[in-house]
């Protein structure tokens, strides 16, 4: 749902329908609960009211009535929709992480997405998703999709550019209390984005190259502890920031401000993250492995996630590396130019048109 902080899922459905509520052939609503209507965003677009709060009512009960009073021609969500509805329906699934490496999720949430997402995909008239990897992914464990699976990649807003380093620096100083050159880490503390991995790397670099700070930005989710245990378990109590949730005019300083920006995650439907950050012109580092070098081209540093003493290898060399600095620094924000939301709401609405014949 817009609004509750949930990073990539919610940048996807708000950069989308900003651009398909300016599209003039397309009547766009959004579906929101009553209390968010005052902060609706998006002038061009209806604001659809739900009745209740309540998970469960909503997808089930509320949704398909809303569709049907706003008589909308076709719904389209992320993951999972209601059992019926009135109209045909398309999903975006991001990634299917839970079927890769279901160890990294809860049994709650294994539970749910084993159940509900076949359901879903069973029902929907077309799936889209965000990469060529992500896609074949998908149709490894439901080939039955063959056919209705659709590729609209995503892109770093146009809020996500390069600024003045300087001021930048001087911005996070203040408002996070960061003293020195750091690494900058965007993800929610979760097992899949191996930060644990990530802050050792942290500590071997920093025995290469000090002082030196870890920034790290997102909620702490489950198995968090782990993150928090591996600082300590370094001593390195002082030279760690987790910032939580940030807006993302703050994240744009952060990336600007950055060394490095260090993305180390083990999966990805896309990894959005990467892109913003060389949008910001801040030199990057990420996995060899899922959706991320589609992503990233040759405009980062590739390593092997599951190798701290790679990660660390590629942070100290572009550290003291100043010509690879500058090289990624430049390749970046060219790098985040082949993309644009614009390109994706184009390419999301050829889905549809596919749809309704």
């Amino acid at each position: 749902m817009v609004g509750a902080g949930e990073t990539g899922n919610e940048t996807y459905i708000a950069n989308l329908l900003a651009q398909l509520s300016d599209m003039e052939s397309i009547r766009a609503g959004a579906a929101m609960l009553s209390a968010a209507l005052p902060l609706h965003p998006w002038p061009r677009a209806d604001a659809v009211p739900l009745g209740s709060p309540n998970n469960w009512l909503r997808m089930l009960y509320y949704l398909p009535r809303a569709c049907a009073a706003w008589k909308a021609d076709l719904l389209h969500v992320t993951y999972v929709g209601p059992a019926s509805a009135p109209c045909p329906m398309v999903t975006t699934v991001h990634d299917i992480s839970f079927k890769r490496y279901p160890r990294f999720f809860s049994l709650r949430d294994r539970l749910l997405f084993a159940t509900l997402l076949p359901l879903t995909l069973r029902r929907a008239s077309a799936v889209i998703t965000l990469s060529t990897h992500a896609m074949r992914e998908i149709l490894s464990f439901y080939p039955h999709l063959a056919g209705r699976v659709f590729v609209t990649p995503a892109a770093a807003s146009s809020l996500f550019r390069r600024v003045s380093r300087m001021e930048a620096v001087r911005e996070v100083s203040l408002l996070d209390g960061i003293r020195s050159d750091f690494v900058l880490a965007v993800g929610n503390l979760q097992p899949r984005k191996n930060l644990v991995r990530l802050v050792e790397a942290f500590a071997a670099a920093r025995a290469e190259v000090a002082p030196l700070q870890l920034v790290v930005v997102g909620k702490a989710q489950w198995r968090a502890s782990e993150v928090f245990d591996a600082v300590e378990r370094h001593g390195l109590r002082d030279d760690v920031i987790f910032t939580g949730y940030v807006p993302e005019d703050h994240l744009v300083l952060l990336y600007n401000a950055a060394r490095v920006f260090v993305y180390p995650s083990l999966y990805e439907g896309f990894g959005l993250p990467v892109l913003e950050a060389m949008a910001c012109g801040a030199p990057v580092i990420t996995s060899d492995a899922s959706s991320l070098p589609e992503v990233a081209g040759s405009a980062a540093l590739l390593v092997d996630p599951t190798r701290v003493d790679a990660i660390a290898q590629g942070i100290v060399r572009i550290l003291t590396d100043r010509q690879l600095e500058s090289h990624l620094a430049d390749a970046g924000p060219k790098r985040a130019a082949h993309f644009s939301w614009r390109k994706t709401a184009q390419e999301t609405v050829a889905v549809y048109r596919s749809v309704l014949g």
